[in-house]
């Protein structure tokens, strides 16, 4: 099977009337749950996942099975998994797709993931700003429960199991799990220190495994089809399918779905390529958390060591296409503004230098404001642009090195490399005021 015809997940969406548990046991829904509670065992189950290979699909690309199995030998009572629905920042619109297309499929996956690790309750912390998946999705939880799906006993296995939704503190720093955590339980939203994780120590300091929606989406296609059919698909080291949510200058953004390892371009090419009159420029493959790929370099394989060795990541599956007629400075702009709103305010470094980044990025705004609208030459000039080949990198790189989070240690990562990429396009606003696309500044 070509890369190209490889979409378990959008073949299961393309079935009509997913919604409703009706819909979703006709399109043979159910029956991976029904067959895990009736016939094995929660050690097997773990079993299969370890085997299929399946890595966290959120972003941390942690093994699957190997959190399941954390959470299975933790000695603390009750257990719960919680459903990672939290899925911010720009171009991440993917779990949304799912949430919305097939509520049950998610569902499933937890009723698997709870059999699995021990747990007796599940949550779905859904985003804020996702009302329509929370309706689906509480509505899929009351199709459940009228199934006799939830509750104690369930289908007479002895199995107890509970689900709620909850609603998202909204901020893309509840993304990373302890985070998530603390804001669910009406705290505010900072990242815990580890160890403890989660697994030993997490809702409730109770054993907690923390999952992501397309990651549970893929539990219940793991066992009903077994683990050698997943690991038949994408890399040896990585395997199954991802989700990418591909937005920007591309003719037709939306979700397309390809096995890990498969380039760049061709996932682009699914989304149409770039717009008519333009060619793109640089690509964001894994959301604002990642360094840009030149056009040159957009063959390279959608797999974590590839991108990381252009210092870029797979991300949450969020792939941002720019054309040509980018400004890269505004958009690094745009990148540093979005950092400082996102930042907890928790730690030094993050909250004081994704505020400082900005304000250097948008320095030269200012200083062309304070001059009349035209740059002022020679001695005397009341605001000197800051160079970004020395500041910008150093503050880059007190924000990767001290912050607390994966957030403020990625927010200098797209503009420091829109600064090595784009330099002429630096160099001409902070020395000369210029715009050359002419679109700051006409």
């Amino acid at each position: 099977m070509s890369p190209m015809e490889c979409h378990p997940l959008l073949d299961h969406l393309a079935r009509p009337a997913l919604e409703t548990w009706e819909g979703y046991r006709a399109a043979g829904g159910g029956k991976a749950f029904e067959r895990a509670v009736r016939h094995s065992t929660p050690e097997a189950v773990r079993a299969d996942i370890q085997a299929s290979g399946l890595k966290g699909r959120g972003g941390s690309a942690f093994p699957t099975g190997e959190k399941m199995e954390a959470v299975a030998r933790a000695s603390g009572f009750p257990r719960y998994v919680v459903m990672n629905g939290e899925e911010g920042g720009p171009g991440g619109f993917k779990d949304r797709f799912l949430l919305e297309g097939s509520p049950y499929l998610i569902l499933e996956g937890l009723l698997l993931a709870g059999y699995a690790s021990g747990a007796t309750q599940g949550l779905c912390v859904v985003r804020r700003s996702a009302p329509e998946a929370q309706r689906r999705l509480r509505q899929a939880v009351e199709g459940l429960r009228a199934a006799g799906w939830l509750g104690a006993n369930i289908l007479g296995t002895g199995f107890t199991f509970e689900v709620s939704v909850e609603i998202g503190a909204g901020v893309f720093c509840c993304g990373e799990e302890t985070a998530l955590l603390e804001s669910v339980q009406g705290r505010r939203g900072y990242p815990r220190p580890r160890p403890p994780y989660p697994s030993e120590k997490g809702f409730r300091d109770c054993p907690t495994l923390v999952v992501n929606v397309e990651t549970l989406a893929n539990l219940p296609l793991i066992i009903d089809r077994g683990p050698e059919w997943f690991r038949s698909i994408g890399r040896a080291d990585d395997p199954g399918t991802r989700l990418w949510g591909v937005s920007g200058h591309v003719r037709k953004p939306g979700v397309y779905e390809a096995p890990i390892g498969t380039p760049l371009a061709e996932v682009l090419a699914q989304a149409g390529g770039p717009r008519e009159g333009e060619r793109l420029a640089a690509v964001l493959p894994g959301g604002a958390v990642s360094a840009f790929l030149p056009a040159e370099a957009l063959e390279t394989p959608l797999a974590a060591d590839t991108l990381a060795a252009h210092g870029g990541c797979l991300g949450s599956g969020a792939i941002i296409a720019f054309s040509d007629r980018c400004c890269f400075v505004q958009v690094a702009q745009r990148l540093a503004a979005f950092f400082e709103q996102e930042s907890c305010g928790k730690c030094t470094p993050c909250r004081e230098g994704t505020k400082k980044l900005r304000e250097v990025l948008e320095s030269v705004s200012s200083a062309r404001r304070k001059n009349g609208g035209e740059p002022r030459r020679g001695v005397g000039r009341e605001v000197p642009p800051p160079r970004p080949g020395e500041l910008l990198p150093l503050l880059i790189e007190t924000l990767a090195r001290s912050s607390a989070c994966g957030l403020g240690r990625a927010a200098g990562t797209a503009i420091g490399s829109a600064l090595r990429l784009f330099p002429e396009e630096f160099a001409a606003h902070f020395q000369r005021h210029e715009c050359p696309k002419r679109i700051c500044w006409s």
